[in-house]
Parts: C-alpha cells; structure tokens; sequence
C-alpha cells in the first residue's frame, strides 16, 4: 500500500487556514492589495501634514464641487497646487496664488546635522541607548521646526475662500471659489 504524505500534509494544514481553505486563492476581502494602488505606494504621510475642515461644499477652478469633510493639505511636489487627500485620494487641487520658503538659519542646520551625525554613529558603533537618546533629540527637533504646521480657510466676502498651508517651512495661498 502506497500512502502520500504530501496529500496528508497538504489536508491537515488547510484545516487550519478557516474560511480561505474553500478558495483556490487566499481571501481578500477587497479584492486589490493596498500596496498595488499608486496613491498607497507613493502618497504622503499623514502624520506630516495639516488637517482641514471644509465647512461647506465649495467649487474648484474647473467648476468641480469638493463637499464638505475633513481633508489632508500637501503641497504638490512641483510646488503650483494645494492637493486637498482624502483617505489616501486626491480630491480636490487648488492653484497656488502666493508661495513663501522659510529660509533655515546656519543654527537650526548644524543642529539638525549634529543629531543626524549622533544617530549614524550610535548606529554604527551599536550602542543602543545613545541611539535612542539621538532619536529622541532628532523627534524634539522635528517637532520643534514643525511647531507652526497648519491648514485653515477663510471666508474673503468677496466670493471666494482663502486656503493658506503653512508646513516644513513653506507657506502657500490658494483661492476657491464659494
């Protein structure tokens, strides 16, 4: 009597697997993998930029309406337009009428290279509280320069809103019509 192991194997360990051992493929209840979608591969991190809240529904330039909501303000890579996200899409551009760069002082630079250098050394060298010491100066750091960090609107009375941005040193003004 010839007996397959593998067939035995392969029995056992789909009982184990719940609901996907009745599909050929593994369940996903989406259907696309969050790492296949280009927003998810090369969209912003939340944690770095302001939050808006749009208190009424408003019209872009190109007369497409953007409702009401809570929205995440980037400032596009080529620094024209203010992309309004929202659970990870974009939903709305706004055109940048007035963009201002902050200009870091040679202070706030040799800080931040100290700590950079502090951290690659504790790295280097694997001394593990040192490295969690330069970590915690570099987060203080960063969340020093990016104390002023925001997104507001503001009704203009002359039929448009006013969109200012202010993050990582750059500030910027859009205008949406009501």
């Amino acid at each position: 009597m010839i007996v397959d192991f593998n067939f035995i194997a392969y029995d056992f360990m789909t009982d184990f697997n719940g609901p996907s051992r009745h599909y050929p493929n593994p369940f996903y209840p989406s259907g696309v993998y969050d790492a296949e979608k280009p927003q998810y591969k090369h969209g912003p991190d939340s944690s770095e930029y302001p939050n808006l809240t749009l208190p009424c529904t408003l019209y872009d330039e190109w007369g497409n309406t953007i409702p009401n909501g809570y929205y995440m303000v980037v400032l596009s890579n080529d620094m024209k337009f203010l992309e309004l996200y929202q659970s990870n899409k974009i939903k709305a551009r706004v055109r940048v009428v007035k963009l201002v760069e902050k200009m870091y002082t040679q202070e706030e630079l040799d800080e931040e290279t100290e700590i950079i250098g502090r951290l690659q050394t504790a790295k280097i060298n694997k001394k593990l509280k040192k490295y969690h010491e330069a970590e915690e100066d570099l987060l203080a750091f960063k969340e020093k320069t990016a104390a002023n960090t925001y997104a507001k609107i503001e009704d203009s009375g002359k039929g448009y809103y006013i969109l200012s941005y202010n993050c990582n040193g750059k500030r910027a003004t859009g205008i949406i019509q009501k």
